[in-house]
């Protein structure tokens, strides 16, 4: 959008007193807000059912307070936006689409056929990470397009899985796109730019508050056409995400898990009620409607000298991601040693960073 059109735009969704159905209703008579925006005689303005303090509002082409700032945040962050008319008809036609979307990285991302939503708790277990990782990389080798939150735990995982095996991913934010949420994932961040897009329905200057995430979750569903719940319980944000989709006439699935543990209710709960149940690579190709891949996949084990063994075993025992200064109280090493196992780790495929400082089994 150029600068008059996204200046109509923003004006519009700021409108007060201007819900969305109606606010879709004006639209259908009159797709461009540059028509009617700051046009004081238009014809929209006879219409009695429009409050008049959403009329003065739109006749006066009112911006945010805080327009400046936003307009110097998309230049410094080489953020760009999409009108309601411009993004893909899959998140266009859900209700309370959003009437803007911006976004960092590269626009093709979102026009993908084949896009798997992967979501799941911010604290899933090793065995979660592990099969996580193990599910979802023979379709990232398939070229489907990831599609996640950028949150801690599954959602990392997730990203980082894609980027490893060389697919786009998404990220949806629940803030403005110049600040990367949680700070840990900055350099996560920066390599879904690189390699996909991040995007936001908030203003560039939009803090992440808690409210904003149960509703960046309806767009993650909204551009998926599976949703796939591997760790959460059962009040989660992945419910809510795998909820929405349902709404959305998406399919879900899901990993089952140890009912005896926490993280397992909601995915169990999912099955229970008519979910997917996914436990190996085909069942995911096959709710995508993929083919296996043509060359088996031939694990080989890694030789691993004592110390890296020793790590591993740890990092098992603890069932969790462990900083670096953890494992080196843990293991007794010189920090030097460590850092030489752990990148050794990491370039056999057995060890993944997450936030920058943590480690864990993959």
């Amino acid at each position: 959008m150029n600068t008059e059109h996204y200046q109509s735009w923003l004006c519009l969704k700021t409108t007060p007193k201007l819900g969305f159905r109606q606010c879709m209703e004006i639209l259908n008579y009159y797709p461009d807000p540059t028509e009617f925006v700051g046009k004081k005689n238009h014809p929209l303005y006879m219409d009695k059912s429009v409050d008049p303090e959403s009329i003065a509002h739109l006749q006066a082409g009112t911006l945010p307070k805080n327009f400046p700032q936003i307009q110097n945040l998309m230049r410094h962050y080489d953020i760009h936006c999409l009108n309601i008319h411009e993004y893909p008809s899959r998140l266009r036609d859900i209700y309370a689409a959003p009437l803007i979307l911006y976004y960092r990285g590269e626009l093709a991302c979102l026009q993908k056929d084949k896009n798997l939503a992967v979501v799941g708790t911010r604290h899933p277990t090793a065995y979660g990470r592990e099969m996580c990782i193990k599910l979802i990389s023979p379709i990232c080798r398939q070229k489907v397009n990831i599609i996640s939150g950028l949150a801690m735990g599954i959602d990392a995982v997730a990203h980082q899985s894609a980027l490893k095996e060389g697919t786009t991913t998404v990220a949806v934010m629940a803030c403005g796109l110049e600040k990367i949420y949680p700070p840990q994932n900055r350099e996560l961040a920066d390599r879904v730019i690189a390699n996909g897009i991040l995007i936001s329905e908030y203003e560039p200057g939009t803090k992440p508050d808690r409210w904003n995430f149960p509703a960046r979750n309806r767009i993650i569903s909204a551009l998926s056409q599976l949703v796939f719940v591997v760790e959460g319980h059962i009040n989660s944000g992945a419910l809510l995400t795998a909820k929405n989709a349902i709404q959305q006439n998406r399919d879900v699935c899901a990993m089952p898990g140890n009912i005896n543990n926490r993280n397992a209710e909601g995915p169990n709960h999912l099955i229970k009620n008519g979910a997917a149940l996914i436990n190996c690579p085909e069942d995911l190709q096959f709710n995508l409607g993929l083919t296996p891949e043509n060359e088996a996949q031939i694990e080989l084990d890694c030789i691993l000298s004592s110390d890296e063994q020793l790590v591993c075993d740890l990092l098992k025992k603890e069932q969790k991601a462990l900083a670096f200064d953890e494992i080196l109280v843990l293991t007794h090493f010189s920090v030097g040693k460590l850092s030489t196992v752990l990148t050794n780790l990491e370039l056999k495929g057995l060890l993944a960073k997450e936030g920058g400082s943590s480690f864990f089994l993959v």
